[in-house]
């Protein structure tokens, strides 16, 4: 068994094949680290990973005998000091990126459009925690030009130890909403959690990125000795808007602040995209702005964001048999749910439905939040479904479900049909389940 030795662990990562936590995910040649959790003790898998060819398990577990366990204080920890010995060799530009809402959107149009340029590495779907941050970087190859790092917190001081493991030298938060406001102790303190990110690259000299537009993070960018590069108005362009009131009218965008419709177009023409809604402007702004800053030109940046597909999940639409579904289910929190029903609302579809599913981590909002989204569907004369007991408790729907099957039961009971139904809630309410119903 061999103890631990941050350099030693490193150059058995160089002869590896890559990383695994998961047995299932074990080949030939790869570390596997025994991590631990509430519910599971990944040393009691060690040698199942050793069987499936791994070239050593790193374990903290001191019963365990063999000379291919490589054994540490603390597996998780090893990790992301590995994590970070790797990100350490990386020269190139290494983007952090947070946010309540539009995380994973924002970090692939990025991707979109950087990848014009350079070649670029990012998170792979949704691994921005305290393990998938360091996975993310410990799958970067070595000649990756740009990485992009995208970081997931629900509790304060979560993205400061991000930061410290991804050492990021640019950064953006996209926004700053009702999200995770149970561990983040309210909306003031989901502020204080996202500006880690800023004060981390203040204290490496490093770029933040600042939507001009937005007061709130325009304030969180107030830290001394951060470089802000400010975007999204007339006067800190790019300038993006919609040529049409449509939710998927094709985008406009300016580099002197007017509202024109040239020069600065592909062909001098607005661009047509496949994200809907006008949250989704500020998505692309972001994505327009780092391009340009980064060299990007005008007609790869429009290429890439006409080409660029909806991420699951995230407002894509399926056209089954009988109706048409945005899916957009993901997550939810009030924030991004009130905007997803005014986009979806504006687009004046014939036969709407919003079926909407509890939103989880609100703590002592929850009551508050699920109030103000059914007001919404109110308000924007639209018919709305619920379904979980949160919804139940606090703001009964046109139709109102205890959980997803008393759903699936209705609507085989009583299907839809020619119905244009979005479908939006917290990830373990899984209502991409419906689907099929619809």
């Amino acid at each position: 068994m061999k103890p631990f030795d941050l350099q030693s662990l490193l150059e058995l990562f160089d002869k590896s094949t890559g990383i695994t936590t998961d047995t299932r995910e074990c080949g030939p040649g790869m570390l596997f680290f025994a991590l631990r959790g509430e519910r599971f003790n990944g040393n009691a898998f060690a040698q199942k990973a050793l069987d499936a060819g791994c070239l050593a398990a790193i374990i903290d577990d001191t019963t365990l005998q063999g000379t291919s366990f490589f054994l540490v204080d603390d597996v998780l920890a090893a990790l992301q000091q590995l994590a970070r010995c790797h990100r350490n060799r990386f020269s190139g530009p290494v983007f952090g990126l947070t946010g309540s809402n539009g995380k994973t959107t924002t970090k692939e149009l990025l991707r979109a459009v950087l990848s014009q340029k350079f070649k670029v590495y990012a998170t792979k779907g949704n691994l921005n925690n305290h393990i998938g941050v360091p996975l993310t970087l410990l799958s970067m190859p070595q000649d990756v030009e740009f990485a992009l790092v995208e970081m997931g917190a629900n509790h304060q001081g979560e993205i400061a130890e991000l930061a410290k493991i991804a050492n990021p030298n640019y950064g953006m938060i996209t926004n700053v909403g009702h999200a995770h406001l149970e561990g983040f102790g309210g909306i003031e303190g989901v502020k204080k959690g996202k500006q880690e990110l800023f004060v981390h690259l203040a204290a490496e000299h490093g770029y933040a990125f600042v939507p001009s537009a937005d007061s709130d993070l325009v304030a969180l960018a107030n830290v001394d000795g951060l470089q802000r590069i400010e975007f999204g108005t007339r006067e800190h362009p790019p300038l993006v808007w919609r040529a049409g009131e449509a939710p998927q009218s094709p985008v406009c965008w300016s580099l002197d602040g007017s509202n024109n419709a040239g020069p600065w177009h592909v062909n001098g023409r607005p661009t047509p995209v496949q994200l809907e809604g006008r949250h989704q402007l500020a998505n692309m702004t972001a994505a327009i702005a780092v391009g340009h800053h980064f060299g990007v030109s005008q007609e790869e940046i429009g290429d890439a964001l006409e080409k660029f597909q909806p991420v699951s999940q995230r407002g894509e639409t399926v056209q089954t048999e009988q109706n048409v579904v945005v899916v957009d289910c993901y997550n939810a929190n009030p924030s991004s749910v009130e905007s997803t029903l005014r986009s979806f609302a504006a687009a004046r579809h014939k036969a709407p439905l919003a079926i909407l599913g509890d939103m989880l981590e609100l703590g002592e909002y929850a009551a508050q939040g699920h109030q103000l989204v059914r007001e919404v569907c109110r308000e924007c004369t639209m018919e709305c479904w619920v379904v979980g007991p949160q919804f139940k408790e606090h703001a009964q729907g046109d139709f109102t479900f205890q959980n997803l099957e008393d759903l699936q039961d209705h609507l085989v009971a009583h299907p839809l049909q020619g119905r244009t139904i979005l479908i939006k809630g917290s990830r373990s309410m899984q209502l991409e389940r419906l689907v099929a119903a619809l």
